[in-house]
């Protein structure tokens, strides 16, 4: 016998009961995953440490190296010392070119306009940027008081494609801190190694190079700070690092010598 079929407002009601219950099943699956505790990220695979390619090591007539700068426009590398207020330009082989005196003291850190007509310092005592002129004419400082002890203070500076300055302190913090003139525009913590003793930019990549003194390490980072390479540095109390087309060069505080690498890869 065929069955009668069912009054339009039961069909409706049957229809609507049939939806809703596809809509809680539906939604099950999102609420059991809604009370589970997201997991973070996996972090970054850090980069295995290699060792630099020694090319050569040359002696410095020049008591306690420090930092070191390349000028493309005059071809020469400029380096300080902690002990005496000049500028100092050296060739490849670390002989003294010239001797500049400024009125400077315990300078740790230099870099150059593009034009190598304008010289930064940081000078670490007084915790200050200074500007001179090519001929050691001084034009400014401005302070940068990050430290919290005034044995580890300012010990590089250097200037990228933007005109932007980059200054590292020592320790305590260990940080990177960038400038628009005298304004700061951010800074960071580096946690890579025990100290950071100089630092130069790198235009071709538009990332920065580091050496360490207490860690004995020479690390490449990008502009926002990640660990791009690490390597170990045989240079004792390295405080000054440079490139010059497929060479790195470190200078040794202690060893009054200037360490020539292949430039990593």
């Amino acid at each position: 016998m065929p069955t009668a079929p069912l009054p339009p407002r039961f069909t409706s009601a049957f229809v609507r009961a049939l939806s809703k219950a596809a809509a809680l099943a539906a939604m099950v699956p999102l609420l059991l995953s809604s009370c589970q505790r997201s997991e973070p990220a996996a972090p970054a695979t850090k980069p295995a440490t290699k060792s630099l390619e020694l090319v050569a090591v040359h002696a410095i007539a020049v008591g306690e190296p420090s930092g070191l700068a390349y000028a493309a426009r005059t071809q020469t590398l400029y380096m300080i010392s902690d002990s005496r207020s000049e500028i100092f330009t050296i060739d490849s082989t670390g002989k003294i070119l010239s001797a500049l005196p400024v009125a400077a003291q315990d300078m740790e850190g230099i870099t150059l306009s593009p034009g190598a007509d304008t010289i930064y310092v940081v000078e670490e005592t007084a915790s200050q940027v200074t500007t001179f002129l090519a001929n050691g004419v001084k034009l400014s400082s401005f302070p940068v008081m990050v430290r919290r002890d005034p044995k580890h203070a300012l010990e590089g500076i250097t200037l990228d494609h933007r005109g932007h300055l980059f200054v590292i302190n020592e320790k305590n913090p260990t940080m990177l801190l960038e400038f628009a003139g005298r304004v700061e525009l951010a800074h960071q913590v580096l946690d890579y190694t025990s100290d950071i003793s100089d630092i130069c930019y790198d235009a071709g990549s538009d990332c920065f190079w580091i050496v360490s003194d207490e860690s004995k390490k020479v690390i490449k980072i990008s502009r926002a700070g990640a660990l791009l390479g690490e390597w170990d540095c045989p240079a004792t109390q390295g405080e000054g690092i440079a490139l010059i087309g497929g060479r790195l060069y470190v200078v040794s505080d202690a060893e009054a010598k200037l360490y020539v690498f292949h430039r990593p890869s």
